[in-house]
């Protein structure tokens, strides 16, 4: 769990940096500012815990009880989620009390209302949140607004990250799967499902990267996204198209021995 002497990661963006510098307001310093958003989000984390002293004190009823337990949801993140990053994503000092807005990634658990359903225990799901902070008349930072939802709702797709089966590489190659564990390098085979909803049109697409560990989500995404405009563009023409992602999954192919690449060996 995210703790005040053990804060996450905490970044700004450049327009966030630029409005510090420029604020002149001494309470609006880079230290103060990251202080303020490390010290929002420990006390939503002590609050998932039980301890929710610290989220009270500087968030409305409404507010601490929709971070808790988010709207038309049926689950709320279970206590000892784990924070992994805080951006700083805008900071407002020019038009009333300052406000400033945080990113928050973390990883963790569900809990349902429908108490036979759980999150898969070998995997931990991501989430994504949005804290809005505004500094009272006092001086002192508020919570005044919070959402919190999984990462896939937050993008707007599924993103799953797996080895490829045995059934698959069957299909693939006609081989039974080899039993050697694959090579400090491998083949992952990036799927997308994507839709151009104004046409009705729906398909998937594919690529494929040589590299030692899996591509992120956005490095997954970015790998794709060629492909899905090449298959929308060869099956509606040119034209202004907008396909939006549905689901991708990354796979990690598993290679026959001898053609398994050793230390060093050049990557696509």
């Amino acid at each position: 769990m995210l703790l005040a002497s053990q804060p996450a990661a905490t970044s700004a963006l450049p327009a966030v940096a630029e409005a510090i510098r420029t604020s002149g307001d001494a309470r609006l310093g880079a230290s103060q500012v990251s202080a303020a958003a490390r010290q929002a989000v420990a006390a939503w984390a002590l609050a998932l815990a039980g301890d929710d002293e610290a989220l009270i004190a500087m968030a409305s009823e409404d507010t601490a009880h929709w971070l808790l337990h988010p709207p038309m949801k049926h689950w709320q993140v279970a206590p000892g989620a784990r924070v992994t990053a805080i951006e700083l994503r805008h900071l407002d000092a020019t038009s009333g009390p300052p406000t400033l807005m945080l990113h928050v990634c973390f990883a963790g658990a569900r809990l349902f209302d429908d108490k036979d359903r759980r999150d898969d225990a070998d995997h931990e799901t991501e989430f994504a949140a949005s804290f809005q902070l505004a500094m009272s008349d006092a001086g002192e930072w508020r919570l005044a607004y919070g959402r919190v939802e999984t990462l896939d709702e937050y993008y707007g797709y599924v993103f799953t990250s797996r080895d490829e089966t045995a059934e698959e590489y069957l299909a693939r190659t006609g081989s039974a799967m080899p039993q050697e564990a694959p090579g400090p390098s491998r083949v992952y085979r990036v799927v997308a499902g994507f839709a151009e909803h104004d046409e009705r049109f729906g398909s998937s697409a594919s690529a494929e990267v040589r590299r030692e560990s899996a591509p992120t989500r956005e490095e997954a995404e970015a790998l794709v996204w060629p492909a899905v405009e090449e298959v929308t563009v060869a099956a509606l023409g040119e034209g202004d198209w907008r396909p939006s992602l549905n689901w991708i999954d990354v796979i990690g192919l598993r290679e026959p021995a001898a053609i398994i690449r050793q230390p060093g060996a050049d990557s696509a």
